[in-house]
């Protein structure tokens, strides 16, 4: 049943919504705007009267060289580090494309990974998976040095569940194909 607020409040507690809370929300949109301009304009304003001091000077940006405390969060790292061993250019073709492509063949191995797997995975499947595992370590490891204790803690506490998890799905599997074969015979 729908609520009467005509009943249920005085009309002298009720407010239009035009122009009242209409109002509100165009000076609360034209406040925060001046606040912007005016942080935009600070250190110009600063400068003019004479207080660039308060400013931090540092030396120009370099655009291709980025700050060593500059990192990204740890499960890029990997992605890091590899970008950073492409050389700026190799046969005509820029360092940054080729870059990028090898992280989008990565994703789309990653992608298919799924399907070329074999129930029961393969000694080679194992093998391979373990390879690129242990390389994203090493990458993410190499991209954070020297690591910090909680990056260390994450990564092998990452590295620990997954082969929990990988350990339970072949024990899954197993169970699977045994339940198979019994129903088989």
């Amino acid at each position: 049943m729908p609520v009467d607020y005509r009943r249920q409040y005085e009309p002298e507690h009720l407010e239009p919504m035009w122009p009242t809370a209409a109002i509100r929300g165009i000076v609360a949109a034209l406040c925060t705007l001046a606040v912007m301009i005016v942080l935009a304009v600070l250190p110009v304003l600063l400068e003019h009267w004479g207080f660039a001091h308060w400013i931090e000077e540092s030396s120009p940006a370099d655009p291709r060289v980025t700050p060593d405390h500059i990192r990204p969060e740890w499960y890029f790292l990997a992605s890091y580090q590899s970008l950073k061993l492409f050389p700026s250019e190799f046969l005509g073709i820029s360092g940054t494309a080729l870059g990028v492509l090898s992280q989008g063949l990565v994703m789309l191995a990653v992608c298919l990974l799924p399907f070329w797997a074999r129930r029961p995975p393969s000694a080679f499947h194992s093998i391979c998976v373990t390879v690129v595992v242990a390389a994203f370590l090493a990458m993410t490891l190499w991209g954070a040095w020297p690591p910090s204790p909680i990056l260390v803690i994450t990564v092998c506490t990452v590295v620990v569940t997954f082969f929990v998890l990988l350990a339970g799905e072949r024990l899954r599997i197993g169970r699977l194909i045994r339940c198979t074969e019994d129903a088989d015979l």
